[in-house]
Order: C-alpha cells, then structure tokens, then sequence
C-alpha cells in the first residue's frame, strides 16, 4: 500500500487503529514531508515577487530541494511502515532446533539494521531540508517567514522522532561498531539541524524588527 495516496482522513483512521503501523517513524515522514512542502510554499511566493537575482538563486534551488525531498519522503513513510512489518515476521519465524534459531537471529539483527536505517535517514533528510530553510530565511519574501519558522518547529520535533525510532532498535543490535557509527552520525547530524534551527530563529527575529 502506497500510504502517501491516502487522503488526509484515511491516513489519520490507519494511523489511529489498533494496528501498529504506520507508526511514529512513518508519521514523522509525513511531517517531514509536510515541513518541505511549506518550504516549497514559500519558496515559490518569495520567487514570484521578488527581483533580486542573488536572492532568486537561492530560493530556486532550496525549492528544487523541497520537492524532491518531499518525494523521496513519501517513499520513506512506506518503508518505515516495511521495516516494522519485517522485524514482526522475523521474529515469528520457528526456533525449535539449533540452525532454527541461528537462522532466526541472523534475519533478526538484518531486520533490525534496515530499522535502523530509516529513521536515520529521515534525520538526513531533516537536515537537508532545513539547510534551505535557513536560505529562505535569509532571502525570502517578509510574508512568509512565519511558514518558515514554523516547518523548522516541525524538523525538531522529527529530528526527536528520528532519534527515538534509532534508538529504540539499537537496544537489541549485536554489532557495537555500527551501533558506534550510528550514535556519532546522529549525534552531528543532531548538532547540525539544532544550530540550522537556531540561526534561522535568529535571522527571522532580525528581519522581523
């Protein structure tokens, strides 16, 4: 199922009902993806209004990113709901004999790792989107900071999403070096997103005065 072909309501009900998917990792793409769309918003009011070349420059090319950004999350929310799906039929297989359960553990850390790599690389695409923003920021139309301000309110709490859904299947993870890799990865791309997010505030606040 395509969960980005559903329309508002229907994708609240699936979201609401006692099965587990999609879940907060898929809901988070969505925002994500509604984040990006706001930049595209603003984007494209700030390019049919302004006429400063520089600035136009810019604002094109963080528009260019918020679309295909928005796109690829789509595609996540499917396979964030893919990935859960996968770990609940791994950990069902049998583990009556020895090779049984060999097998199962072996299915089960691959299941994890592909777990884990989406909500990372829902963070990445956090991070990709809020670098535009802060161009936006800085070169959009005055009208439309506060939409601005607002998708990068959204980051954060995705980028806590993002977190959240890492870490809670790191916990069962047998491979410390990639569990290591993953914490340092986070942790930078936390820093980048949180400082992104600081300066755009900053720049908004002046503009605004």
């Amino acid at each position: 199922m395509d969960y980005c072909n559903l329309s508002v309501k229907e994708l609240m009900k699936r979201i609401g009902d006692k099965s587990l998917t999609p879940g907060s990792g898929a809901v988070g793409a969505v925002i994500a993806a509604l984040s990006a769309s706001l930049g595209s918003m603003a984007a494209e009011l700030t390019l049919s209004k302004s006429n400063n070349i520089e600035a136009q420059g810019y604002v094109e090319a963080a528009k260019e990113t918020f679309e295909s950004e928005a796109i690829y999350l789509c595609d996540l929310v499917n396979k964030d709901v893919q990935a859960f799906e996968q770990i609940v039929s791994v950990y069902r297989l049998p583990d009556e004999t020895p090779q049984e359960i060999n097998n199962k553990e072996l299915k089960i850390q691959q299941a994890l790792k592909t777990a884990i790599e989406i909500p990372f690389d829902l963070a990445r695409r956090c991070k990709n989107i809020i670098i535009c923003l802060e161009d936006v920021a800085k070169f959009g139309h005055l009208n439309i900071l506060s939409e601005v301000e607002s998708a990068s309110h959204m980051l954060i709490a995705v980028l806590k999403v993002a977190k959240t859904n890492t870490w809670i299947n790191m916990r069962s993870l047998d491979d410390p070096i990639y569990a290591n890799w993953i914490d340092e990865e986070m942790s930078r791309l936390e820093d980048l997103v949180v400082s992104t997010y600081d300066r755009i505030l900053t720049v908004i606040k002046k503009r605004n005065a």
